[in-house]
């Protein structure tokens, strides 16, 4: 296997086991966020940071 196939599975397989947390997260009742939402929360946290 080259290296940039075993880099790309790796961040393939990092991307899935952060998918499998946030469903776990999403299922115990841990709070979900629209894009919208998601967007705004960025926007404040970098406004806040512009200083």
């Amino acid at each position: 296997m080259s290296i940039d196939a075993f880099e790309r599975r790796e961040e393939t397989l990092r991307l899935r086991a952060k998918l499998e947390a946030a469903e776990q997260s999403r299922q115990h009742g841990e709070p979900t966020y629209s894009a919208e939402e998601s967007r705004q929360r960025l926007e404040t946290i970098y406004a806040r940071t512009d200083v």
